[in-house]
């Protein structure tokens, strides 16, 4: 079970994507300039239009530029983005916008079209390092708290780790035999939410865990105690 990567440095890459088409004329509403942040495994559109909606130009073309970089055609069979691009003229001729899924970090960095600046943020940062010690009891559950500082901040990976004196840290992983059935995780529904439920706890599981996502970590302190419940 992968879980986050810390304390990412984020790169800012200048690009400038175009729409170009031709047979209508591209529609601008707006000149001031919009900044929109996504974050990485989300969802954007990229706008684009001709001022009349029922006019469908003979082609059009997407595509991404990068400084000292060769243009990039943004195309739905490209093994970059296929699957991850979708578009609507097919039923609205005059729209030529584009919908980018599961943003990743290659897509990081801002790019301009129509006045839009579209600010990409991977990664993510930890809401509180800090140790912290937990207390449970054999036979109940404990959730031991890890978090980004953005709840929508989707880590590309993420690990939790059980660290044990001169031996080898053991992966806390849902497919393991030690944790199958043991151990929920939160991020798949709420992206920043690294935490897991550790559940039917014995005093084998009492011990230092690691949350880890890259360089950052937080340590969360597990003791279990007491008589498990009949």
């Amino acid at each position: 079970m992968e879980l986050c990567n810390p304390a990412m440095t984020l790169k800012t890459l200048w690009l400038m994507l175009f729409c170009v088409s031709t047979g209508c004329t591209l529609s601008v509403t707006n000149y001031d300039e919009k900044e929109i942040t996504v974050y990485s495994g989300q969802s954007v559109l990229l706008p684009c239009s001709c001022s009349k909606t029922q006019a469908k130009p003979p082609s059009f073309t997407w595509t991404k530029f990068r400084d000292h970089q060769t243009p990039e055609i943004i195309s739905t069979q490209s093994d970059l983005y296929r699957g991850r691009v979708e578009v609507f003229n097919n039923t609205s001729p005059g729209n030529l916008s584009i919908l980018l899924s599961d943003l990743t970090e290659n897509d990081q960095g801002c790019t301009v079209s129509n006045n839009t600046l579209l600010c990409v943020s991977t990664g993510c940062t930890l809401s509180d390092p800090r140790p912290r010690v937990v207390n449970g009891s054999p036979g109940q559950s404990v959730l031991l708290p890890c978090s980004c500082s953005k709840t929508q901040a989707k880590p590309p990976s993420f690990t939790w780790t059980k660290l044990r004196d001169q031996q080898t840290p053991e992966i806390i992983s849902t497919q393991s035999d030690l944790y199958r059935g043991r151990v929920e995780v939160f991020n798949n529904t709420s992206p920043g939410n690294l935490s897991i439920l550790l559940s039917d706890l014995t005093e084998d599981d009492q011990g230092l865990y690691r949350c880890q996502i890259r360089h950052e970590y937080r340590d969360i302190i597990l003791t279990v105690k007491g008589k498990r419940c009949s």
